[in-house]
Order: C-alpha cells, then structure tokens, then sequence
C-alpha cells in the first residue's frame, strides 16, 4: 500500500465484511430492525440532552440517524463524536502549561513591542489571550505563485530550524521541490519538523515520508486516522498552514503546498490565494502555536528542553525596531478541544464593532444561525456588508452549500458577488471599516468555527498593509459577478434542490 488512504479503504472493507457476517446470526429482520431503533433512540436522545454541540447541528444528526438510521449512526459513530471529550495526558497538559508561562514570561521582558491597545485589540486581547505586537513588517501575498516563491527563499536562508505545518501537503512537482530542500538543509544541521494532518495529506505517499525522515526530517502525523479504532477523531482536523524560519521569520494563510495553490492545474484557470510573510515579534506567537501541536503528539515529558535550552533561537526578539516595520499583527488561533470558539467569538466582537463596512471573501461560507444573524443584522442596520465566493466550486457540497445562502444575504441587503467562474477563490480574509483586515486559514463556516484547529492574523491600521488588502478586496470584486435576488429566480429547481440538501448536511461535517 503507497499511502494512509489506501490503508483506511482496506481496513474499512475488513470492516464492513466483518459487521456482514456479524449480520448473518440475526435470525429475522426484525430483531435487527428493533436493534437498530434502539440504538437510534438513544443516540437521539443524548443528542437532545446531553450533547453540547450547536443546535443546528443536533438537528441535522437526529434527522440524518431517524432517517437513514443505519448510515446515519454508522457516520455518528465515525466522525460525530464531540471534541470536548477529548482527553489529555498529564504530561501534555503540564509541558503546554510551561511553554504558556515561558512565552508569557518572554513577552512581559519586552515591552518595547506591546501595542496600545485599540478598543477591539484590548477585547480580543480577554478573548484569545494573545496580545497585538508591534514593530513587524508583514508583507501581503495575493498570488499563489508569489507566496511560493517568497517562501523558498527564506527556507534556503535558514540557518537553525524549520518548522512546517500542512493540512495538505502533496507529493506533485510542488511538494517534491519544497522537499529537497527540506531534506538538504536537514543534511547541513539545520532542524527541520514538518507536522502534516493525516486526514488532508492522506494521500501523501509513505515512500515520501521515508525520505524525509531518512534525512533526519522530524516528521509528525496530527491526529493519525488509520484504523476504525481511531476513526472518532476524523472529523476534528488542523487547517492550520505556517511555517517557521529560525523563529524570526513566518509563513502563514490560506494556502497548502501542492501544484493547484500556484494555478497549476487543469481545473481553474487561475487559483485566488492569499499569504502572509511575517518579520518581526508576532512570529513568536506562530512558534508557540507549532509547538503546542508538536507537543500534542508527544507525551514525553522532556519534550520542551530541547526548545528550552536554545530558547534565544527559538525565540528570539531583537531590541531595536526600526520604523519600517510598523505593523501591528495579533495572532489568534483555537481548535475543537477549546472550551471556547476562540476564532469564532473573535471575528464576530470585530463585525459588532464595525461602524461603515464588513468586507468578506471565503471559498465556503457556511455560518451557524448566530454568524449568519451578526451579518445580516449589520447590513438592516446600514452597514455596507459584502461577501464574495466562488463562482466555481473545487467540492460540490461546499459550492452549492455556499449558495444555499445567498437569498437570506440578499434579502438583509448584503451584496453578494461570485468570484470568476473559472477560477477558484480559496483566500480567506476579512476587512471591517476599512482599518482592520484579518487573513489565515479560518473559513466563515462551520467547520473552521467548531471542528478545525485555525489560525489567523488580525492587523490593525490605518496603515499601507491594511489598505493594501482593502485595495485587494477591489480587485476580486472587479474579477466577481454581482448576484441580484432577479437572477436568483433564474435557477432551475435542480439548482435549488441541491443548495437546499447541501445547506442541510453541512451542520454534519
């Protein structure tokens, strides 16, 4: 077997032939038929009681398991477990909370880079627990091909260490020329961790694997789905996409590694992707972020001394900050194992504050009730609110799931505009009043606000970087096609049809 999917698909028919033959000794349908409803009852009724997910997504799995019980609880028990339920080690739980008071210890020696706080900063400050830094210049990437670009020549810079993060990370003509030189710089000293998420570089060969790690590449696996023991944890992925270089510089946003994120594919013409490259003090944020994911699959409880002994590498902070880098960046992240939907709660405190406009661009734009009410009510209320996505979509759930919206957006006066429909708009990024702009790999769904690990920058202006990015926003709009409540009527009922099963299904995923 070449890869993990490989391995799954065997494993999942063992399985099925497995729960076949288990069905044999039932001695009439109706025994099993009872069985079944009694599984569904109760499933059903811990959802209703006792599960804390949100409503809307406690509805569509009571309606998914009282309707196709057999899927429906086969797929509950597969990927609807609640997250919360997690449990840690002691070990995992005492490293993350010395390398919490290591960074918080670090950033109280320093105050030079401590931003005044703005009103919202000073809030999503309480929120996250991640402060605004100041004297970093962020560099804006609109181009998939230039974030590429910008990011090989800083690995081939580096010096002391490499820290990777992927969803996806693809064994194409992209992933192998990022992989040699990972395996080259390993070869010179340099330190090199790339953590993958097992689900999204499922595909990822283990030969490549083997290769990495033959050349002294430390590489990690997040949340490992390889047998039906461990399917519980399918649906609870790191979206993150960052990489650190020798802790001062950082690579952060919406894109993955693979040949598609530079326009390299068949299927678009062109791949609307944005990046950012981060110098400066904020990057010592981005670095706690990595190890918080590289101790989360590791138990050992020496796991930080290696961070620990060369922390001025680790984490280094210069004295001086020239003018030039005056950009002020507050890095937020959060995952489905917080008590708290850190990301979620944080972009909707910043639509509460806006006063002239709301500017969205999201490849799936699939709110929960409340993320979906925030905007609306910001568009009755005489917000200039608008929303762009894609024209044409990479999964079909997701694009009809994203048009499934667009008449109760267009009904509150939000304008909504779909992006050329022979591209892809996969950029995910935010602007309000024009002066605060936020981009990462945080999509306005469901998914990204409960079930990912995301991670997102908010920048604070009025500044040259911000404008920049509203500037941006322009152009995709110019590239989009504005939709009108007339041309809404214009779908057949097959459009609607599928919108409307899409919009139901996504509260599963």
């Amino acid at each position: 077997m070449k890869n993990k999917l490989q391995r799954l698909l065997v494993i999942s028919l063992i399985f099925i032939c497995v729960c076949f033959a288990a069905y044999q000794f039932f001695d009439s349908l109706i025994v099993l038929t009872v069985f079944v409803e009694v599984i569904s009852f109760v499933l059903c009724n811990y959802l209703v009681f006792i599960d804390k997910r949100p409503s809307t997504s406690k509805f569509a799995w009571v309606f998914a398991i009282m309707l196709f019980p057999y899927i429906g609880i086969l797929l509950f028990f597969l990927v609807g477990s609640n997250p919360t339920f997690r449990r840690f080690s002691s070990i995992q739980k005492r490293n993350e909370h010395l390398l919490q008071q290591s960074i918080a210890q670090l950033l109280s020696e320093h105050s030079e880079i401590h931003s005044e706080p703005y009103s919202i900063s000073k809030e999503l400050t309480y929120l996250s627990g991640n402060e605004p830094l100041k004297g970093n210049q962020v560099i804006h990437l609109a181009d998939g091909e230039q974030a590429y670009q910008e990011l090989l020549k800083d690995l081939k810079k580096a010096k002391h260490h490499i820290h990777l993060m992927y969803f996806i990370y693809k064994a194409d003509e992209t992933g192998l020329e990022l992989a040699d030189i990972l395996i080259a710089k390993a070869k010179q000293g340099v330190k090199v961790r790339f953590i993958y998420d097992s689900v999204g570089s499922i595909k990822l060969p283990f030969e490549f694997i083997s290769k990495l790690k033959e050349a002294g590449v430390l590489v990690r696996a997040y949340d490992l789905v390889n047998s039906p023991s461990l399917s519980t944890r399918i649906n609870w992925r790191n979206h993150r996409k960052m990489v650190i270089i020798d802790g001062h510089i950082a690579h952060m946003g919406g894109m993955n590694l693979g040949n598609e994120y530079r326009s390299m594919t068949d299927k678009f013409n062109y791949w609307r992707d944005t990046n950012l490259r981060i110098l400066g003090p904020s990057t010592i944020y981005l670095q706690y972020i990595f190890l918080l994911d590289w101790l989360f699959l590791n138990e050992d409880e020496h796991a930080l001394q290696p961070f620990f002994a060369e922390e001025q590498s680790y984490f280094p902070l210069e004295k001086d900050y020239s003018e030039e880098r005056s950009d002020i960046c507050q890095i937020i992240f959060g995952g489905p194992y917080d008590s708290e939907r850190i990301l979620r709660d944080s972009i909707m405190e910043l639509f509460g504050k806006a006063e002239k406009s709301i500017q969205i661009a999201s490849p799936y734009f699939v709110p929960d009730e409340e993320s979906l009410s925030v905007i609306r009510r910001a568009a009755r209320c005489g917000l200039k609110v608008q929303l762009i996505i894609p024209g044409k979509g990479d999964r079909a759930i997701s694009y009809y799931g994203n048009n499934s919206f667009v008449d109760r957006l267009l009904s509150a006066g939000v304008e909504v505009y779909a992006y050329d429909s022979e591209s892809f708009l996969h950029c995910k990024y935010l602007i309000v009043d024009g002066v605060v702009a936020s981009v990462g790999s945080t999509n306005f769904d469901i998914r990204s606000f409960h079930l990912n690990h995301e991670l997102s920058a908010f920048l604070y202006g009025p500044s040259a970087l911000v404008s920049e990015i509203q500037a941006q926003f322009e152009e995709d709009i110019r590239r989009s096609k504005r939709l009108s409540r007339e041309t809404q009527k214009k779908r057949t009922m097959t459009t609607v049809v599928k919108e409307r099963l899409s919009e139901f299904f996504t509260p599963l995923l």
